[in-house]
């Protein structure tokens, strides 16, 4: 690890909040400086989001990936969405009055200890090497293969492992390698800490528009203690970003329920279709997350559905290109071919959903993520929170029925949670993630419905 590429990731990264703020300043605007703090994480993400799927795209239509392409798109995008939100009349930021010292003190204190961990996650990201069978197989390769060359080089793509991946974690990789001047693949470590540091950034500061402090706080530390989740942080694979662009995109799209705000339609739009084009499972994650906003928002089924199939169109739309290729160029497709018949593999059908089950409600991936989060979908419930409570009930159901049918559907998978021989455990992620993002918004509504009884007699 050089200090010269460490300057590389850090203009890299710099590029990225820089054009993250720039389009969420286009799309939505900031009221204060705190505000502006607030959302930078979400900016970041949106920004990683955005370039890097103009990238891919860009690369899937044989536009040569070079160190230009890589300097130039995020200033082109950043200084037109600037430019495109003032002359919208976005005002700067105002000043912000101080809060509460009590409220102070809390987020104070969960932002320490947050530090902290992550401090601790960083001194292993930075020295660490490619331990893991999925990067050293071939997402690195991948990219490496994108930063030698340049292109999507048919030949040596098709014949690794996963395949018909689709290409935007390669294409992020070789990104970083061009600014650190070489494929330095311990250096990419870092990178994939910031994007762990900028989740926990995002979720936090999307929650705390709606959840107390002393609520939230205890769950963002829930996340990076949790066995699967925080220790993983520095894994140079697409797993772990998938979940945060599910866990962000979740809690987007049910403030679009309550909020009707378009903004955050918008920006879950783009946040799955960076899940399209991470993972194969995306495709799926976004399909269930959809399902569950046309279930949470049936009641006013008129004004909220056309916009959700606009939505899922766009993600379509997105997902497109990259299917078309790997297609068109004779790589085996990511369907199972016996994934919608219901009688194929029947004697798989029961254990294959229980495994998914387990695998949800095991303390040792998630600690007590998904437990708690029952009960906080138990205490919405009492509270009469009948939208949110179908929204994040059928979010965490539909992905772990989902989880079950990629093991059912696929005769290759043993019914087993070793990693090794099923994908299982990676793929729940999600649901223990969106847990975490859920669990602090139904305690919320809980408190507030308790509060306000009292007050009331």
């Amino acid at each position: 690890m050089s200090a010269h590429a460490l300057a590389g990731l850090a203009a890299l990264n710099a590029f990225y909040l820089t054009c993250g703020l720039a389009v969420l300043w286009l799309v939505r605007g900031w009221d204060t400086w705190a505000q502006l703090a607030r959302l930078a994480g979400l900016a970041y993400v949106l920004g990683v989001v955005a370039i890097g799927l103009l990238w891919s795209l860009l690369l899937i239509v044989a536009v040569p990936f070079s160190l230009g392409i890589v300097v130039g798109l995020p200033v082109v995008i950043a200084a037109g969405a600037a430019v495109a939100a003032r002359r919208r009349g976005r005002p700067w930021p105002s000043r912000t009055p101080a809060g509460s010292h009590r409220r102070l003190v809390v987020t104070a204190f969960g932002i320490s200890a947050s530090v902290l961990l992550l401090a601790g996650f960083f001194r292993a990201a930075r020295l660490s090497g490619l331990y893991w069978w999925d990067a050293w197989s071939f997402w690195v390769p991948k990219a490496k293969a994108i930063y030698s060359f340049g292109s999507l080089d048919v030949g040596f793509f098709t014949t690794l492992p996963g395949s018909s991946y689709p290409p935007l974690i390669p294409v992020l990789d070789a990104a970083a390698f061009h600014v650190m001047g070489s494929a330095d693949v311990v250096t990419l470590h870092v990178q994939y800490w910031l994007f762990g540091v900028a989740f926990v950034w995002a979720l936090a500061g999307l929650l705390a528009e709606r959840v107390r402090d002393w609520i939230l706080w205890p769950f963002i530390l829930l996340v990076l203690v949790a066995p699967r989740i925080g220790e993983r942080f520095l894994v140079a694979e697409a797993d772990l970003f998938l979940d945060y662009l599910f866990a962000l995109a979740s809690v987007l799209v049910l403030y679009w329920i309550l909020d009707r705000e378009r903004w955050q339609l918008a920006i879950a739009v783009a946040l799955m279709s960076g899940m399209v084009l991470t993972k194969r499972e995306g495709l799926l994650l976004a399909a269930v997350l959809v399902g569950a906003a046309l279930l949470a928002s049936a009641r006013d089924w008129r004004a909220a559905w056309p916009a959700l199939g606009i939505a899922a169109a766009a993600v379509a739309v997105v997902a497109a290109p990259w299917r078309v290729w790997y297609i068109a160029h004779g790589v085996a497709g990511e369907a199972p071919t016996d994934g919608l018949d219901p009688t194929a593999n029947a004697e798989r059908l029961f254990p294959s959903f229980r495994l998914a089950f387990d695998v949800l409600l095991s303390s040792e991936y998630w600690s007590v993520l998904v437990s708690v989060a029952l009960g906080a979908l138990l205490l919405a419930l009492l509270t009469r929170a009948y939208a949110v409570v179908v929204y994040f009930g059928a979010l965490v159901l539909l992905v772990t029925l989902g989880g079950g049918w990629i093991t059912w559907a696929v005769p290759e998978l043993e019914i087993t949670q070793e990693l090794g021989a099923n994908p299982i455990v990676r793929y729940m992620g999600a649901a223990a993630l969106a847990c975490a993002a859920a669990s602090p918004v139904l305690l919320s509504i809980a408190w507030r419905a308790v509060t306000s009884q009292e007050e009331s007699s």
